[in-house]
């Protein structure tokens, strides 16, 4: 598990500080039994004894709070339950009394301190919470490393500490098994659990990026070290000793504050930036879950998707196409070609049996060389439609029926056949149709009023 990330611990340690989001206390009926224990009113269940007598007579009897795993759950009540389900979760109203009574402020700190002696710490100063090793500290590190439920125990403690209004031991008990485990080199057992839960649990999320801090500078290998994003961690502050002049733990503990006014209660201890306002969408949970996101270090990021690799395949593809090479022809240029066969299709419908036509050509009779020129072309079109809409009918008027002008163009006559042409056919349309509309001559019957106006316009567009 060294070098790995736990991440069922990160989403109960985030519950946790978040002051579980997802809670639903139910009606106690106005009983109140942490309290009460505390109070010394009743006895721990099951088989229990009062409070007094535990903080009196097992100060030093280190095999009975081994053995024993009813107490913890009383002497370290939390909001949601454990194993012991005589043990009921502590209430929002039970905080506020033990935050108000003096007396049960008091049995609660001789507890810590009883279960500090228990690992083999001591509580050096009541006001900033700073710990520091015990003089039996190496048996009792040895019974550490031996029993790792003890880790679970911790973990309650420190919980429990932030809950009832001592927060401000929560970071340097934190620093002290970080201190132990990484630089020392101690208790082998209590440092995967160090990293993924005890930091972790502490609220304050000023103090929690320093302890990472620090566990960074003192991890190996530091590639490794996956609880925290490493660029962030590199600008942050190097962490100070601790019990130094200049600890900002033992300041803070000193001067009453457990995080200042900076604190921020779900920003997370891998996150270096600056909390976002109250309104701001998503909110602390979403800042903590952000910012544990990415507590990955260093890591090498995700690899993009099916389509993403794609488009950037087709990109390196074009960048390097030759310049002379045709590329991918763009939308507009699909759109030209498709408007210019429709142009096609439209005027061979309209001429309807112009592939005749073409294909009607007599076998004595070649083709031109070469291609037809752009002017040719325009006017052979222009005859072709012009035949179209004259129609059928010898000496019919086109244009007009004898309206105001009084001026009619009959249609120009033609003889049946030419010498060394072929015989003229009735196409589709009723329309008479040779070879092609070069054999095609007027009558020379036919007077210059009769066949101007056609052929002017014939040689307006002629080549």
């Amino acid at each position: 598990m060294l070098g790995s990330r736990n991440w069922r611990a990160m989403r109960d340690t985030r519950r946790y500080r978040h002051n579980y989001p997802d809670l639903i206390e139910r009606d106690s009926n106005g009983d109140m039994p942490n309290l009460s224990f505390y109070r010394n009113e009743i006895r721990f269940l099951p088989n229990g004894c009062f409070i007094e007598d535990i903080l009196q007579n097992w100060r030093e009897d280190y095999d009975l709070l081994e053995e024993n795993h009813s107490y913890i759950q009383w002497l370290f009540p939390l909001r949601e339950p454990g194993v012991n389900w005589h043990a009921k979760p502590l209430t929002l109203r039970e905080i506020e009394a033990f935050k108000s009574s003096e007396e049960v402020r008091e049995r609660f700190v001789q507890a810590y301190e009883l279960m500090l002696g228990f690992y083999g710490i001591q509580l050096e100063d009541r006001d900033t919470g700073q710990v520091r090793r015990a003089q039996n500290y190496q048996k009792r590190f040895q019974n550490l490393n031996r029993h790792s439920h003890n880790n679970l125990r911790i973990t309650r403690i420190l919980k429990s500490l932030g809950e009832l209004g001592l927060e401000r031991y929560q970071a340097p008990l934190a620093r002290f098994f970080l201190e132990e485990t990484l630089v020392r080199g101690e208790l082998p057992a209590v440092r995967q659990s160090a990293l993924d839960y005890f930091v972790f649990s502490v609220r304050c999320a000023r103090q929690r990026r320093r302890l990472l801090r620090f566990a960074w500078e003192h991890f190996r290998p530091r590639r490794k070290f996956v609880w925290g994003p490493h660029d962030k961690l590199r600008r942050l502050r190097p962490a100070e000793g601790a019990g130094s002049p200049g600890d900002p733990l033992r300041q803070a503990g000193a001067s009453g504050r457990t995080c200042g006014p900076g604190r921020a209660e779900g920003g997370d201890g891998a996150a270096a930036g600056a909390p976002s306002p109250p309104g701001a969408p998503g909110g602390a949970l979403a800042r903590d879950r952000e910012g544990e996101a990415g507590g990955r270090g260093e890591e090498d990021p995700e690899p993009p998707s099916p389509k993403e690799s794609k488009k950037r395949k087709l990109e390196a593809s074009r960048r390097e196409q030759a310049p002379g090479e045709p590329g991918a022809q763009s939308a507009s240029d699909v759109e030209k070609i498709a408007l210019n066969l429709e142009g096609c299709a439209l005027s061979q419908s309209s001429l309807g049996g112009g592939a005749q036509e073409s294909g009607s050509q007599a076998p004595g009779e070649a083709e031109q060389p070469g291609p037809q020129d752009a002017g040719a072309k325009v006017a052979e079109e222009v005859r072709k439609r012009r035949k179209v809409d004259q129609g059928p009918g010898d000496g019919s008027s086109v244009g007009g029926d004898g309206g105001d002008s009084g001026t009619k163009r009959p249609v120009p006559a033609w003889h049946g056949a030419v010498p060394g042409r072929p015989e003229a056919q009735e196409g589709e349309n009723g329309v008479e149709e040779a070879g092609g509309w070069a054999g095609l001559q007027p009558a020379a019957s036919g007077s210059s009023a009769t066949a101007g106006p056609w052929l002017d316009k014939e040689a307006e567009v002629g080549p």
